[in-house]
């Protein structure tokens, strides 16, 4: 009896050790949680299966040969939408997150900093909001931290100091705030780490910060002295108050000035007549937003200037678009505006840096704008929906409508108007309640809702008459509202709609 017990035993513990060895490691279900909040569009972690016994041959995924933890997640232009879930934070033998040029939203989780081996983060290029972790001082193995091109705010953390590895660091092109901290590493990093963050200020952007009463904020090497101190505080308050004392003495000089002219010009009384002169037109100016356009000014303005028909790529209500490719092949799609609907320079100049400051997902990039003598020419990314696109082969809105319900690719240039009446066509099946002949039945797990209105929006910025399309902060306010996408909620708030460009 003693010899069945013993094997029975045996039996047990040599399954429970081979059912443990075949599970999945804790790092697997850490990535796991991590893949949940994201909505991979490509499916390209398809291979990522909790069946598997290790996750260390899943897409972007290296681990140590020796434990098999993993080490690196590199995951970069891979069209990810969500979050960064906080279960990042239990991979703790991470060395490399690389999750750069997708389109992840919310901010980044203090859990992070769980990740202490960490040595390279690379998350630009996304919409990250909110702040930067205040323990991030913690990494102290981070070499480089790559944070550039989102929608991040707050000030700069101090713990960054603490960081005396860290040879690398960008955060430009945020909305970061006040101070930068002058200790420690942060000390050796220049301008180029800073740009495009226009609330900040600091010696490294030769950018002097001011206090509420507008004087320069003086921060002067002081010992453990309360003499010394006392001293400090008199000079500067002596100082303030010379300040003030003079400028009052140049107001009421100006002041004096000022009445003795007013009394000359009541005894000569003659009028004074200022013509308003209209700007040169022989002038020519370029602006680029992010700064991230690696072209020099007279190579983008000889691109533009050379645009002609052949590079015409499509034209809607408001102007001609063209396909604009430099000579590193980079490519970009030019807007010419209509010269019947431009309005003023300032009108325009102040729509343009609006719109190049707003970033949302359902919004094409715009990387600048150009006024030449005879145009007006907006700068966008160009983008070809995974396509190979020709001069004589684009694929528009309602090219991809009219192959869909004909298929057939069109080569002729009438496509346009009848892609465009495919879109009123569908938009009257749905009046009539046949969404049915409209989807696909193909298409598994659809929002019938979301299709109802993504059809009604396009049937809305294609019609017929330009002034009947709704603007475009219209068109963002109804994707977010109707159709749920990710965005950053003051996005809207930089429309304005007297000025919006119709789509």
């Amino acid at each position: 009896m003693g010899i069945l017990n013993w094997v029975f035993s045996v039996v047990s513990a040599a399954t429970l050790f081979v059912s443990c060895s075949s599970a999945l490691t804790l790092d697997g279900f850490a990535l796991l949680e991590l893949k949940s909040g994201w909505n991979d569009t490509r499916n390209s972690l398809e291979n990522w299966r909790d069946s598997d016994e290790s996750p260390c041959s899943w897409t972007g995924v290296s681990c140590n040969p020796q434990d098999q933890r993993v080490v690196s997640v590199n995951l970069p232009y891979m069209q990810l939408r969500g979050i960064i879930s906080p279960s990042i934070g239990k991979l703790s033998r991470l060395q490399r997150l690389a999750l750069h040029q997708n389109s992840l939203h919310g901010t980044i989780p203090n859990e992070i900093t769980n990740c202490t081996e960490l040595r390279a983060v690379y998350l630009r290029a996304n919409y990250l909001q909110g702040e930067i972790p205040p323990n991030i001082g913690n990494l102290t193995f981070l070499t480089i931290l790559d944070v550039s091109s989102n929608t991040l705010k707050g000030t700069i953390p101090s713990s960054i100091s603490r960081l005396t590895r860290l040879r690398s660091l960008n955060m430009s092109t945020n909305f970061f705030s006040g101070e930068i901290p002058d200790i420690g590493v942060l000390s050796r990093f220049g301008a180029d780490s800073f740009t495009g963050n226009l609330d900040l200020c600091g010696r490294q952007i030769h950018k002097p910060c001011r206090t509420s009463m507008g004087f320069p904020v003086v921060l002067p090497y002081a010992e453990n002295s309360p003499k010394r101190s006392s001293h400090l505080i008199k000079g500067i308050l002596i100082g303030a108050m010379s300040t003030m004392a003079i400028a009052f003495i140049v107001i009421f000089v100006f002041l004096w000035v000022w009445m003795l002219s007013k009394k000359e010009r009541k005894v000569k009384k003659y009028t004074e007549v200022k013509k308003q002169k209209e700007p040169c037109e022989t002038s020519k100016k370029l602006i680029t937003f992010h700064g991230d356009l690696p072209y020099s000014s007279t190579e983008l303005i000889e691109k533009l200037e050379s645009l002609d028909e052949e590079d015409i790529v499509g034209s809607g209500g408001f102007g001609t678009v063209y396909r604009m490719v430099m000579n590193d092949l980079g490519t970009f799609a030019v807007k010419k505006i209509d010269r019947s609907r431009q309005g003023s320079d300032r009108v325009f100049e102040r729509e343009v840096e609006i719109l190049g400051s707003v970033k949302h997902i359902n919004l094409v990039n715009m990387r600048g704008y150009c006024r030449l003598p005879t145009s007006r020419l907006l700068i966008y990314d160009y983008l070809t929906n995974g396509r190979a696109t020709e001069k004589s082969d684009v694929y528009s809105f309602g090219v991809l409508l009219l192959e869909l319900v004909t298929g057939k690719r069109p080569t002729d240039t009438t496509f346009v108007n009848r892609g465009l009446n495919v879109v009123g066509w569908m938009n009257t099946l749905l009046k009539e309640d046949r969404l049915e002949d409209v989807m696909d039945k193909r298409c598994v797990g659809v929002d019938e809702d979301s299709v109802e209105v993504l059809i009604e929006i396009a049937a809305r910025c294609t019609a017929a008459n330009a002034e009947d399309r709704p603007a475009m902060n219209q068109v963002v306010q109804l994707l977010e509202q109707e159709v749920m996408s990710p965005s950053s909620a003051t996005a809207i708030d930089y429309y304005d709609d007297s000025h919006s460009d119709y789509c």
